[in-house]
């Protein structure tokens, strides 16, 4: 079975979850058996921070890194729709001489590459809809650039044979925001690579604690973007909560950008209790994984939350939102303990609950860390994805298109 990918992000050049998410599944998804014979990846993505123009990932997943023209941040929107024409111009010839039996795209960004080309080759399409943007606006479209997100956003779906949702959360936000059938939509989990994850000496995890607790303090632990609706502000003003029942307690801020979040911690008195990291690398988030007390999640939109997942493979105590996709992944007092949205005194109620309760909270990091093995693993995801494709195609091909 021929495959087309397509995706705005992959290694070196990988921005959120999305990006994780393709580079993870790529390499799973090839090989795997179908019907029609094992699924063979063509992927085709933008070459933004280098990387060879093209690669073979492995025996069944081939890269082609396609240069696009600049993007204008002044419209940052119309700039990627337009450069989808270089992705169009890359694919179309290999298409055209080896037919692809499907097109996948990820998300909005390919949405217009995917679509020409389906149409072309009258090919099925399924996309993958990792957000949306109505939904991180709860609901709303503040500005033309959003609006034109959310058209490409719908027409993904409208032109999907398939789509795939990361959670029954995105599922039925993409039923209510793109009127999709729910027969459409398939739920199909992320996954983490228990490989990836980086180890932590016992002198690397001392030097953390040396640096960052000196004098034995409890650490907190956010780790995300530093945007509204990763709930950093929520977190922030649980402190004075937290600091007036625990008042050893740290939270050290991994995200870019963090440090613009001052002026809310002086506002809140807080700035003494709160480090700001600034970016991390995968082998640092891990390090701070293990060394604090808890990881704390306190989104206000999160369609699944692979931050969680990372969290869970390095044994971390977790708190949560029971909010989207992390809401389902979290279940309350069994790998975790998720708290009210947009609530800083649930927040500082679950802290304290950890901090009360060592024996529980172990019994939780060790259920989470077996989910992982067991539930979320991209040989899981990569099975589900290669039957969605089975289907597909078999449908496709006792149709008269």
């Amino acid at each position: 079975m021929r495959v087309l990918m397509l995706s705005w992000e992959f290694p070196p050049y990988v921005v959120g979850g999305m990006g994780k998410h393709v580079a993870e599944l790529a390499p799973a998804l090839g090989g795997q058996a179908t019907a029609d014979g094992p699924v063979q990846i063509d992927l085709v993505t933008p070459r933004v921070n280098g990387g060879a123009t093209s690669e073979k990932v492995n025996d069944y997943v081939t890269v082609y890194r396609v240069e696009t023209p600049a993007l204008n941040p002044a419209d940052l929107v119309n700039s990627v729709i337009s450069a989808n024409q270089a992705l169009i111009d890359v694919a179309m010839p290999i298409g055209d001489s080896r037919p692809y039996d499907l097109i996948h795209v990820h998300d909005w960004l390919v949405t217009k590459a995917g679509v020409a080309l389906k149409h072309r080759w009258k090919t099925p399409l399924v996309t993958t809809i990792h957000a949306t943007e109505r939904g991180r606006y709860r609901g709303n479209i503040p500005d033309e650039a959003s609006h034109k997100i959310d058209r490409a956003e719908w027409q993904s779906c409208f032109e999907a044979w398939r789509v795939i949702a990361c959670s029954q959360f995105m599922k039925q936000e993409i039923q209510n925001y793109f009127e999709a059938p729910a027969d459409k939509i398939s739920v199909v989990p992320n996954g983490l690579n228990l490989d990836v994850i980086e180890e932590c000496t016992p002198e690397q995890m001392n030097a953390l604690r040396d640096l960052y607790a000196p004098n034995g303090e409890r650490l907190l632990l956010f780790v995300g973007r530093i945007v509204h609706e990763k709930g950093l502000q929520v977190l922030l003003r649980a402190m004075p909560r937290i600091l007036a029942e625990h008042p050893n307690t740290r939270l050290l801020v991994a995200g870019k950008n963090g440090a613009s979040m001052w002026p809310l911690a002086f506002e809140l008195g807080v700035e003494q209790s709160v480090i700001f990291l600034d970016y991390v690398t995968n082998a640092q988030r891990d390090c701070l994984y293990r060394v604090v007390d808890v990881a704390v999640f306190p989104s206000l939109y999160e369609p699944f939350g692979i931050v969680a997942l990372e969290a869970m493979a390095s044994k971390c105590n977790i708190i949560a939102s029971s909010i989207g996709g992390i809401g389902e992944v979290v279940n309350h007092l069994h790998n975790g303990l998720t708290v009210y949205p947009n609530d800083p005194l649930s927040i500082a109620w679950a802290v304290a609950q950890v901090f009360a309760d060592p024996a529980a909270a172990a019994r939780r990091r060790q259920t989470a860390f077996n989910q992982i093995k067991t539930i979320y693993n991209w040989d899981n995801v990569a099975r589900q994805t290669a039957a969605l494709y089975e289907i597909v195609v078999a449908e496709r091909r006792n149709t008269d298109w």
